[in-house]
């Protein structure tokens, strides 16, 4: 058996008795922030606009869009980075970085979760206690909804970053992690989220880091940029596939040099792999092969990619009229935290 096959079939998943969505009047049409009346299968705005709920989940927008890779890839990988399956607490330690030391303070406060993938920090959210409103855009709250459905403080929906299905200015939090410089426009998602806090609240971000060798081509610069091109002109059916032939290529060789800082450095002049030894405690060769070959196919199928540095990121939050802002480089590059005046 091949260390590929190994892992897609290590992670049988049962899907929980559904508690989550207890209460659709949290919901608001995106559009005109109305309340929506249940009907059925559907939401349904003030204008007759009906908004389908499929498998327990309000879905506000089209089927089939921009973030349609994302959502198979978390189907596909529904518990690689929870905690509850690695055993380690990797989100949340990262969880805990990005709310500027409140994590054990979200207990009873009201979040909004921007881009959930397949509920890695909802878990955590959920865990301190927060009553969670967290929605994606792609077809990834499927895997959400089997990872933590079970917990009725949890509100999830398929919705759009730039139109929120919630009522805005209601948030304790609004947290969006790995998610903003996959939005086509960051800055309009960013406007987006603030409007969603109340005041006194606090809003959560990161962003890609802005750096030369992102943004150059191998071998001066990242090789994964090339690769994206390419596989981004395939056919969707087909992407994955090649992801995991590539992998597979390249995996071996960052293994057999895990130890030397400098091959890896020459390696990746020509591999797109995310390679996470030993900067990530996974337990094992088969963990790190996981992780790699997820998150390779996050960085190569993502439609898109913006960058930003710190400075710009402070500058969007500072035009917005945000107070004791933070920012600094971590995580996946850029991270950010600020209040909302009162």
């Amino acid at each position: 058996m091949r260390a590929a096959d190994a892992v897609l079939t290590a992670q049988p998943m049962t899907p929980p008795s559904p508690s989550f969505n207890a209460d659709f009047a949290v919901f608001r049409d995106p559009a005109s922030g109305a309340a929506l009346r249940h009907d059925g299968d559907a939401l349904v705005a003030p204008d007759g606009t009906r908004h389908p709920i499929v498998a327990g989940i309000p879905r506000f927008v089209p089927q089939g869009n921009y973030a349609d890779d994302f959502g198979a890839q978390w189907n596909r990988f529904p518990r690689t980075q929870l905690d509850s399956h690695t055993g380690l607490p990797i989100t949340r330690d990262r969880l805990a970085r990005c709310l500027n030391g409140e994590l054990e303070r979200l207990a009873g406060k009201r979040v909004l979760e921007a881009g959930s993938g397949a509920g890695r920090f909802t878990e955590v959210l959920l865990a301190a206690g927060a009553e969670v409103h967290s929605f994606d855009f792609s077809g990834a709250v499927t895997a959400n909804a089997a990872n933590n459905g079970h917990n009725a403080a949890l509100s999830l929906a398929q919705g759009d970053i730039r139109q929120p299905p919630y009522p805005a200015a209601s948030y304790d939090y609004v947290v969006c992690l790995g998610v903003i410089q996959h939005t086509p426009d960051p800055e309009q998602s960013i406007a987006a989220l603030w409007r969603m806090v109340k005041p006194g609240g606090r809003l959560v971000i990161d962003h890609y880091r802005f750096r030369w060798r992102f943004a150059l081509p191998t071998p001066i610069g990242d090789a994964a940029s090339v690769y994206r091109w390419a596989i981004l002109r395939l056919p969707p059916e087909r992407r994955a596939g090649i992801v995991q032939r590539i992998v597979d290529f390249w995996f071996p060789v960052h293994w057999r040099w895990k130890d030397s800082l400098t091959m890896q450095r020459l390696i990746r002049r020509f591999s797109p792999l995310r390679f996470y030894y030993p900067d990530l405690p996974l337990k094992d060769r088969a963990m790190h092969y996981e992780w790699s070959l997820l998150d390779t196919h996050d960085s190569t199928t993502d439609y898109f990619k913006h960058l930003r540095g710190p400075e710009a990121i402070r500058a969007t939050l500072e035009s917005l009229g945000a107070e004791q802002i933070k920012v600094e480089i971590g995580g996946n590059g850029v991270e950010a935290w600020c209040v909302k005046p009162l």
